[in-house]
């Protein structure tokens, strides 16, 4: 089958390729190996679909592609990404934290009106068929388990290995590597931090405010502040999905960022006077969870429970003023990209065109989303990028 323009990958960055290159190209197609476009976009913003946030900058954005942001957001901006969605009859808001979603707060929304702009623009998706090869030559021939395509221009948007269950699972990258292009390095990011802990266990679902910080042979890499959460394995929460891109041997969470050593002990120290009739279980209550509490008590090596908190050493309170904010567990090295939001590592940001998003290798060839070499922190700005990215690379220049 003969196209102008063929997308290979169905999610958010392929579909505005596909709305994008028709206004230029009259026989555009999608190729999708799941058994429906869009899955992803589904299970963004806890199924609200988290679209974009009208704050995002280049800062917010790691790899070798962050670079060609700045031209492109100039272009392509959240203003615009939100008057676009408009445009198409879907309405928005933004919350305090500048994430937008859609109005009926339903993921669903965005992916119906996708859809919809596809089958008014007369675009043809091709589901349940899986590419296994590319070939370049005059046109670009594309082998699938169904069909066989060509095409003079061919958008490839297929993803990362970010959660496979959604269709993501990294299938695209050996054949982009035989086309001549480079994969960088691949990991998953937004995610939670795989730790090895037993105490995990006794703590599991609790959700505290604080700092977390990934460390690597003792020395802090970055750090980034949220409601952590815990769960039987992992250090979860915002901010610790936002670090997790990281090289790291250690995550440190910190309860009390905001107070100094000198200042914890002072309050711990008052509470030992006003507890000290009570049992040391007692000894942070109203102060932390209390499965946190029993958590730091028996981290801190603060032996039977019967104490009375009037017994508590200066020493003992010193070394509980540390682990307060520096509760440190070993990682696992492996974090998980069934659990993971998004890739880190990709097609090379110095192999692409960062004003077209073609490739520099081969003629015609455009990539978008989330298979570039790229990645943002939590709260809309990887969708930002896939709708950008899509809408350039539809515009075929």
């Amino acid at each position: 089958m003969k196209y102008d323009v063929v997308i290979i990958g169905g999610g958010a960055s392929g579909i505005v390729a596909a709305i994008e290159a028709k206004k230029q190209y009259e026989n555009v197609a999608i190729i999708e190996k799941e058994s429906r476009i869009g899955k992803k976009i589904l299970a963004t913003g806890n199924g609200k679909c988290n679209m974009t946030n009208v704050g995002a900058k280049i800062k917010d954005y790691h790899g070798s592609f962050s670079y060609g942001i700045k031209n492109l957001f100039s272009e392509y901006s959240p203003k615009y990404i939100v008057n676009y969605f408009n445009s198409m009859g879907l309405y928005t808001f933004a919350d305090n934290c500048g994430r937008v979603y859609p109005k009926c707060k339903q993921a669903s929304a965005v992916l119906d009106i996708l859809r919809n702009r596809l089958y008014q623009e007369d675009i043809e998706v091709y589901t349940d068929c899986r590419v296994t090869d590319i070939s370049v030559g005059e046109t670009f021939e594309i082998k699938t388990n169904l069909y066989k395509f060509s095409c003079d221009k061919l958008i490839i948007a297929t993803g990362g290995k970010s959660s496979p269950n959604l269709g993501s699972d990294g299938s695209m990258y050996s054949l982009v590597e035989n086309l001549g292009h480079t994969i960088t390095k691949l990991k998953p990011a937004l995610c939670p931090i795989n730790v090895k802990s037993d105490i995990l266990k006794t703590i599991k679902g609790v959700r505290a405010d604080g700092k977390v910080s990934v460390m690597k042979k003792g020395k802090v890499v970055k750090s980034d502040s949220g409601e952590i959460q815990f769960t039987g394995e992992s250090i979860s929460g915002i901010c610790a999905f936002n670090l997790s891109y990281l090289d790291y041997d250690t995550v440190r969470v910190s309860l009390m960022p905001d107070y100094s050593k000198n200042e914890i002990i002072d309050i711990l120290k008052e509470r030992r006077t006003l507890f000290k009739d009570n049992s040391i279980e007692d000894f942070f209550l109203g102060m932390f969870n209390n499965k946190l509490s029993v958590a730091l008590l028996k981290v801190g090596k603060m032996g039977s429970f019967n104490r009375k908190c009037n017994d508590i050493s200066n020493k003992e309170i010193e070394n509980l003023a540390r682990l307060i904010n520096e509760f440190d567990f070993v990682t696992t090295g492996k974090n998980d990209y069934s659990k993971s939001q998004v890739t880190c590592g990709g097609v090379s940001g110095k192999e692409i065109n960062t004003n077209t998003l073609e490739s520099l290798y081969i003629p015609n060839l455009y990539f978008c989303g989330e298979i570039i070499d790229i990645d943002g922190i939590c709260g809309g700005y990887n969708l930002q990028f896939a709708f950008a990215s899509g809408m350039k690379a539809g515009a075929l220049e």
